[in-house]
């Protein structure tokens, strides 16, 4: 069985770079002719698509860990910060299309920043054409990620901090004399990076080579480079370019993590001669006053995307510069309901499919590790979310083209399973490895067997974070564009696909609405992760009081 399991998560990865391997070299004349090296080297758009893709990941991530950083520092232990830890799970189940498509809605020159000041403030009676979005140089798709992806680095940082004993550190950095800054960058900051430094390496390789938000925030002449091998991949007879170009954009990732590596170190060393000097330093109010307004803009734009998303959903008739719509209709939704329902049958049919399996390997593979039958190795589920999805999926459509699999529904799930279940194991492993052994062993003494100590001891005491890890893999399956684009065939529309895909060439409106029901399904999974333990729990001590009532007093 483990041997089986890891086969099953390793032997595609593996089939997937030799699938792009051998048509970038020629060797799968049938798929894919010619040098693919040589025709992508020397194609015009390949050294601007690169500085693109350079500059907008590299900047993104840095603006991630610094709003990371900042929110920590600045917002932990204050009001905000419940608001803060409050929000970042719907804002991680927003998804990545949603999020870029609502930041359209807000910040383009007819979007919702520019009605609310004009014409009183502007004097623009039409929109105003001294800016674009998206823009030449990628700004709007930077701002479109440092808002989805702060939050899943920040979800990282904070279930880390009681493990660190956050609030003891501080105390007693505090009476040493060191302003709260310096407490957290002298005893905080060196423990912690530790712990989100897999998060952050994450991060970078997503933002180097999104596909989704790129089409829809990115500039399109020069693309970023993923978007660029997509255009390639579609053309049969550029694909070997297609292989090739996914394969430097590979070696690209992995350079940008070797000079991460390299920086960290600069970094650490700094920092260490900074904690020799002893130096108190002075808290400066303003200063914090500032993060927390930094923060708050980072949440408010996230929230007010959602809002233009649901408001336009609704939209009959909404001219420019008006604040607000002037009239409101349900017509986007009956009246395009072919267009909705479909996509969102779909999408929810291999979300819960991906979400069940995703449970059932995480479950059997921590109970095999913790049985001592398979070895910890929790590198091995992260190897997906490291190397470039269009470096795989370049290779997954050519075996499955190669085989006749493409367009299968089954095929689709696989894929989907192999970029759910690190995500699902991430949630559920430290759990699973806390968990008091003593309540199974109090039920094997009373006569209880293996299988019913799991199904009635184990899995009761771990449904919190059962249900947390399904509604992430529930999330993380409706987002998923490439998978469903490149080995769906174009049978299987997703509201992701859906939504990428028409955009520009559909009514606004009805973007909204599509955006709306992708960003629902989630959302409603996340609720339901939430309600379901506490009814659960409510049922059982109903079930303890009519079993033994309390006696009643004289």
């Amino acid at each position: 069985m483990v041997w089986l399991l890891a086969g099953l998560f390793l032997f595609p990865i593996i089939l997937g770079l030799a699938g792009t391997v051998l048509p970038s070299i020629g060797w799968l004349p049938t798929i894919a002719t010619g040098q693919g090296f040589s025709v992508i080297l020397s194609d015009p758009r390949w050294l601007p698509a690169v500085a693109l893709s350079l500059q907008t990941g590299i900047i993104a991530t840095v603006l991630v860990l610094a709003l990371t950083l900042l929110s920590l520092i600045c917002v932990h232990d204050t009001r905000l910060w419940q608001w803060v830890s409050a929000s970042l799970p719907p804002m991680l189940a927003v998804p990545h299309a949603a999020i870029a498509v609502g930041l359209l809605f807000l910040i383009s020159p007819s979007g919702a920043l520019v009605r609310l000041v004009s014409p009183e403030l502007t004097g623009w009676a039409r929109p105003p054409t001294q800016w674009v979005v998206p823009d030449a140089n990628g700004w709007s798709l930077i701002i479109g990620l440092v808002i989805k992806e702060t939050p899943f680095l920040l979800l990282a940082a904070v279930s880390q901090l009681q493990a660190l004993n956050v609030d003891a550190s501080l105390r007693i950095g505090r009476t040493l004399g060191y302003s709260p800054a310096r407490c957290w960058s002298r005893l905080i900051l060196p423990r912690l990076y530790p712990r989100i430094r897999l998060t952050l390496l994450i991060i970078l390789a997503f933002n180097l080579t999104v596909v989704d938000m790129a089409l829809l925030l990115g500039p399109g002449n020069p693309p970023t480079l993923s978007v660029l091998l997509m255009a390639l991949v579609n053309d049969p007879d550029s694909r070997a370019a297609a292989s090739a170009g996914a394969l430097l954009l590979a070696g690209l990732v992995a350079l940008c993590f070797a000079l991460m590596y390299l920086l960290e170190r600069w970094i650490a060393g700094v920092a260490a001669r900074r904690r020799r000097s002893g130096a108190r330093g002075q808290g400066f109010g303003v200063f914090r006053t500032l993060g927390q307004g930094v923060v708050l803009g980072l949440l408010l734009s996230c929230a007010a995307s959602l809002v233009l998303l649901l408001m336009w959903s609704f939209t009959r008739r909404w001219r420019f510069p008006d604040a607000w719509p002037s009239e409101w209709t349900l017509q986007n939704w009956t009246s395009r309901a072919d267009v909705l329902i479909d996509p969102a049958v779909t999408t929810l049919s291999i979300a819960l499919t991906v979400a069940l399996v995703s449970l059932v390997s995480a479950i059997m593979w921590l109970e095999l590790e913790r049985r001592a039958l398979a070895p910890r190795i929790d590198g091995m589920w992260f190897l997906p979310l490291l190397i470039p999805q269009v470096s795989l999926l370049f290779g997954w459509q050519a075996v499955a083209l190669w085989f006749g699999w493409d367009g299968h529904w089954w095929t689709v799930v696989y894929t989907h399973w192999l970029y759910t279940l690190p995500y699902v194991i991430l949630i559920l492993a430290v759990a699973w490895r806390e968990l008091d052994p003593g309540w199974g062993h109090a039920a094997q003494v009373l006569g209880a067997g293996y299988w019913r100590v799991l199904w009635k001891i184990r899995l009761p005491l771990l449904l919190r974070p059962l249900c947390q890890a399904a509604a992430v893999a529930v999330a993380v399956s409706v987002a998923q564009y490439l998978p469903t684009l490149l080995l769906g065939a174009g049978r299987h529309q997703t509201l992701a696909t859906e939504l990428v895909t028409s955009f520009g060439g559909v009514d606004r409106r009805v973007i909204a609405a599509l955006a709306v029901l992708q960003s629902l399904l989630p959302l409603l999974a996340f609720v339901m992760a939430l309600l379901y333990p506490r009814w659960r729990m409510s049922r059982v001590q109903q079930h303890v009081k009519s079993i033994n009532p309390q006696p009643v007093l004289p």
